[in-house]
């Protein structure tokens, strides 16, 4: 899955269809992958291998965007179901924040002999214009507001020590696991007993063991609509 960094959105690109999150609000949409010829000058950050979902940590701070960055293959199921382990991921802030060096794959597409992704260089307008920008509300923060600042530097603070957490609770621990094609959440027996049922896959796994339902919220709606969720590369998850 190839991930690109336009003006306004993050791009998950996968096939015919692309999953577009925005920089300025967090949403998600499904668009059809063709429409990455009218984003903003997108630019590939390289390849991930899934989707977690999305998280705010605060309801004054942006929405981060939290992907599988490395995967290990531990084995097989029957019926050739692949069964992997994530073990780096990476967080991306769904705002206007230049994002930190993510260490992905290259995409071999879009990287003829590069060694990491270009970065997004605002132009010489854009610079002069956020400067410009800066200095006034740095010269206006009057001592009413620097309780604010402060506020603010508190907030962001908690973010930043959370997030370390989060890494380090996928990193770490060597305990979350998912299968692009199988049910991790239920057991075979249960699995084989009964007749077909045609709900999506994440209608019906056993919630005990779907630790990210929240934080694919978006998608699972979007599925409702679209079927985003058949697709690979938006796993089905068991934590141990």
């Amino acid at each position: 899955m190839e991930l690109f960094q336009a003006k306004d959105h993050y791009i998950l690109q996968q096939g015919e269809r692309a999953l577009w999150c925005s920089r300025r609000d967090g949403g998600l949409q499904l668009r059809p992958a063709t429409d990455l010829l009218l984003a903003w000058n997108p630019i590939c950050l390289g390849l991930v291998e899934g989707v977690i979902g999305k998280i705010q940590l605060h309801s004054d701070l942006p929405w981060w965007l939290i992907l599988i960055r490395q995967k290990a293959l531990v084995g097989k199921l029957p019926g050739d179901h692949e069964v992997c382990k994530v073990t780096k991921i990476a967080v991306l802030s769904l705002s206007e924040m230049e994002p930190q060096d993510l260490e992905l794959e290259l995409c071999k597409k879009h990287h003829f002999g590069i060694n990491k992704p270009e970065k997004i260089v605002p132009s010489p307008d854009d610079s002069k214009f956020l400067l410009k920008t800066f200095t006034h509300i740095k010269s206006n923060v009057s001592a009413p507001n620097k309780k604010k600042v402060k506020e603010s530097k508190e907030k962001e603070k908690l973010e930043r020590r959370l997030l370390e957490e989060l890494l380090k609770m996928f990193m770490d621990s060597e305990s979350f696991y998912y299968s692009l094609t199988y049910d991790l959440t239920n057991s075979v027996q249960r699995q084989s007993t009964g007749e077909r049922d045609p709900r999506p896959l994440w209608q019906k796994v056993d919630d005990r063991f779907f630790w990210n339902k929240y934080m694919i919220q978006d998608l699972t709606e979007i599925d409702t609509r679209c079927g985003l969720l058949d697709s690979p590369h938006y796993p089905r998850f068991r934590a141990d």
